[in-house]
């Protein structure tokens, strides 16, 4: 018989919570924007968000297949995520194809974007 006594649940909501946080922001949403979307309160996002609560099964289906990413990432996490959870599908295609060019423009683009947006969030504080 497993022993689950444990399991720190409160360490797994808040983690949840930071990847459901990330995963919102990666993609351009506001809380009001991902409640609207989950048909739920702004003060439900923000709980789970901060790790007081877990969404419904129900609302994680709906997150899976928005962020295109497995159930298994949005529940428990991994060392190595899905990278179409954090990338539009087109770009996960660019980056797996063959044609070198194309790939290696959007590596191009993505550092400039991660250097532009990490040199404006550094300005902004």
């Amino acid at each position: 018989m497993n022993d689950y006594s444990n399991i720190d649940i409160n360490h797994i909501k808040e983690l949840n919570g930071k990847r459901l946080a990330d995963l919102r922001k990666v993609h351009g949403l506001t809380q009001e924007g991902l409640a609207e979307m989950l048909d739920c309160s702004v003060k439900h996002i923000s709980h789970a968000e901060r790790g007081i609560t877990f969404l419904s099964m129900e609302k994680y289906l709906i997150l899976s297949r928005y962020f295109q990413c497995s159930m298994d990432y949005l529940l428990k996490g991994s060392d190595n995520p899905d990278i179409s959870a954090f990338l539009p599908s087109y770009m996960v295609e660019t980056l797996q194809s063959d044609d070198s060019e194309e790939r290696d423009l959007l590596i191009n683009y993505l550092f400039m974007f991660t250097k532009i947006r990490n040199h404006s969030d550094r300005t902004d504080s």
